[in-house]
């Protein structure tokens, strides 16, 4: 399928009202509506009780990758970047092979 340019604006600008639509629908009406908001906010802690297991372990597994991230981030705060790259080689070439650093 070949579109026109004229074609691809007025898809963007359906696109783009439709959007604004559901966030004006959304935060006018929906939002206002305590029934909603009540059944919406026990979505949220049914969905927190069930999935607290899922979250830990997520956590444990990516326990020793998430502490190289913050180190880095930590250095790379302080603009101490040599100093992070002598004391943890390994962690540097861990996080460039993952691609974190570019």
């Amino acid at each position: 399928m070949d579109f026109t340019e004229d074609e691809i604006k007025m898809i963007l600008e359906k696109y783009k009202k439709s959007l604004q639509d559901n966030r004006d629908r959304y935060h006018n009406i929906r939002k206002l509506n305590p029934e909603f908001m009540e059944k919406n906010r026990q979505r949220a802690r049914d969905h927190y009780k069930n999935n607290t297991e899922k979250k830990i372990d997520y956590y444990k597994k990516n326990k020793e990758e998430l502490n190289m991230k913050q180190r880095y981030r930590y250095y790379k705060k302080k603009d101490n970047i040599e100093k992070f790259k002598e004391k943890f080689p390994d962690d540097y070439k861990k996080l460039i092979d993952i691609g974190f650093i570019n």
